[in-house]
């Protein structure tokens, strides 16, 4: 199966969303990236969608898949 990527809006300059980042990415949020392996639940300013918060890490696309449908993402 192809990366799942779904997310939602929070507000008029955020969005939440789920889905699989690279290092770089991660590097830049100033996460520790040892392993970029999974699914990241993040928020990402729609002013800069470069700059991410990474709120947790999903270890399997199941999972990843399930909190999105607890989160009402898309």
């Amino acid at each position: 199966m192809d990366a799942i990527y779904l997310s939602g809006s929070l507000d008029e300059k955020a969005s939440l969303c789920i889905a699989p980042l690279t290092k770089r990415r991660i590097q830049a949020s100033g996460t520790n990236p040892n392993d970029a392996s999974g699914y990241y639940l993040f928020e990402c300013n729609h002013g800069d969608p470069d700059s991410i918060e990474i709120l947790a890490k999903l270890e399997s696309e199941d999972a990843a898949l399930r909190l999105g449908r607890l989160l009402n993402l898309r």
